[in-house]
Parts: structure tokens; C-alpha cells; sequence
């Protein structure tokens, strides 16, 4: 079974920041966190920092959110997901979210996954 991220890159509606949260908060996570077989991972906000490269892209986006799920097919695996927000009636997408800019990419891995806080290269450390 393929391991895949889902990374829900998003911005709220102007002025909406504090609604756009406490949809998150009170409605969204708890949603997520129940359907089946879609691990939240975290939620981030941007940090403000100066580019590392100079040919780097400016960020569009405010909160990244990041979702593990395995499946052979994840375009099947999003359909089974999407079907289940039918019984979950206290789930509605938020008005709060800036759509002119959502970005929901997945990724599938495809080297070994590891979620463990490590550090990979504490032999290379003087």
C-alpha cells in the first residue's frame, strides 16, 4: 500500500483570520480527525523569514495543513473520503477560506517515511 501527504495550503478571507481558526479548531479538525483512515499530522503558519536562494518563490499562503493516508489509489481513496461528509452534517467547507487561492496537492512517497522526530545526521555534527 502506497504512503501519500496531503498538504492543504490555504489563506483566510481578509479580515476573517480569527473565524477562519475557530473554523478549524471547533469544526474542521475534529472532521477530519474522524473519517477513516486520514491521519492529521499538524497544522503550521508561516514563519516570516528572508529567502534562502534567490531564486526562490514568495509563499502565497498562510497555514499549510498536512494529512497522511495509505492507499493503492488515492483518487479513490479521496472519493471514499469525500462520500462520507454526507453524514457528517456539522461539516461544511468555510466561508472563511480565501478559495481564490486553496491548494490541496498529494504527494506519494517514495522513499521510506518517517514522522519520529531524528536527526539523520548527528554523525556529521563536529
Amino acid at each position: 500500500m502506497a504512503k501519500h501527504v496531503l498538504l492543504a495550503l490555504t489563506n483566510p478571507v481578509e479580515g476573517r483570520e480569527a473565524e477562519f481558526n475557530d473554523w478549524y479548531d471547533k469544526i474542521a479538525y475534529p472532521t477530519y480527525k474522524s473519517l477513516p483512515g486520514l491521519v492529521p499530522l499538524g497544522r503550521f503558519k508561516a514563519a516570516d523569514v528572508p529567502h534562502m536562494f534567490p531564486f526562490q518563490r514568495n509563499n502565497e499562503y498562510k497555514y499549510l495543513s498536512i494529512y497522511y493516508f495509505e492507499a493503492d489509489d488515492p483518487a479513490e481513496f479521496m472519493d471514499r473520503i469525500k462520500a462520507t461528509f454526507a453524514d457528517r452534517p456539522e461539516y461544511e467547507f468555510s466561508s472563511d477560506i480565501d478559495t481564490s487561492c486553496f491548494f490541496e496537492p498529494i504527494f506519494t512517497a517514495i522513499t521510506d517515511v518517517n514522522f519520529e522526530p531524528l536527526d539523520r545526521f548527528e554523525s556529521l555534527k563536529r
